[in-house]
């Protein structure tokens, strides 16, 4: 099941003989031999783009396995980052029907985000004051946003290193071993805030058509790869589980803030279930009834 799992994540079609890679912002075309360039999409927030070069240039003078950058450029009217390149692919295409070596490299992504998490973060903006905007204009019912506020409130700010969006998506298999790439999202924060973020992506991103997601051994299988990040991230780190569950329902709710995607409809109903758990819900006469969805918003 891994292996099918694995097999669905989508691979951008090139378009030409120097582009190398695209996401939903941006694009990545070789600069040489030994460079990339990072192409944002129009439009773009100029913000983002500043706190991934700042972040990059941090992280890689930490030491972290991440790759080096060299500065913004401009291309065709687009602004971009130079970076150096990496030569190898996604872990998701290099595990694709490797189980057992799927589940170790999470292992090693685990203690990299534990590495990550032992730096300071100065000059990057707060993931606290992030996730509260994020929640703010969150697509979900209003008690929803206002137990996902409470809990918020209740966690501390934190002024560690946070890459803000770590998967297997964005980690590169090379033979040094793993890179840690798209530090767009970067901030100063918990860990906890940064594992939970973690384990909620593995287990309800996007990964293949939406029918895909849906079935049941497919949904078991990310749960269980989920649960098996965050054992690791422990193992590494000693943070205690309690620590991470505390940040569930604040991050899963900032998670439907910005492009809807065809699983925000499992998201929101785990966002329930959450909800539903804590002191700061006000009982469950606030939902749209016994059983129902409260729905996006």
């Amino acid at each position: 099941m891994v292996c099918a799992l694995s097999l669905h994540v989508p691979c951008p079609p090139r378009t030409g003989p120097d582009r190398i890679g695209a996401g939903r912002s941006s694009e990545v075309f070789a600069e040489g031999p030994d460079r990339v360039v990072k192409l944002y999409r129009q439009p773009f927030e100029p913000e983002a783009v500043a706190n991934e070069l700042a972040a990059s240039r941090l992280a890689h003078g930490f030491g972290l396995p991440v790759p080096e950058a060299f500065g913004l450029v401009g291309r065709a009217g687009r602004t971009g980052i130079l970076f150096v390149r990496l030569d190898g692919p996604p872990m998701t295409a290099r595990y694709a029907c490797n189980p057992l070596g799927l589940l170790l490299a999470l292992r090693r992504v685990a203690r990299i985000q534990h590495a990550i998490h032992a730096c300071p973060a100065p000059g990057l903006p707060s993931l606290h004051a992030l996730l509260r905007r994020q929640i703010a204009g969150a697509r979900v019912p209003e008690p929803l946003r206002q137990a996902a506020l409470a809990a918020l409130d209740r966690l501390p700010a934190g002024d560690r290193l946070c890459h803000g969006d770590v998967h297997p998506g964005n980690v590169i298999a090379t033979r040094a071993g793993l890179q840690l790439i798209d530090w767009q999202k970067a901030a100063a924060g918990d860990p906890a805030a940064d594992v939970a973020r973690s384990e909620l992506v593995l287990r309800y991103g996007r990964f293949g058509p939406a029918w895909f997601s849906r079935l049941g051994p497919v949904r078991l299988a990310r749960r269980l790869i989920a649960a098996w990040y965050v054992a690791s991230y422990r193992a590494a780190s000693g943070l205690p589980r309690e620590a991470i569950a505390a940040w569930r329902l604040p991050v899963a709710v900032s998670r439907l803030f910005g492009h809807p995607s065809d699983t925000d409809a499992e998201l929101l109903a785990a966002i329930e279930r959450l909800a539903r758990k804590s002191p700061d819900f006000e009982k469950a006469s606030l939902f749209a009834g016994p059983g129902q969805s409260p729905g996006l918003g």
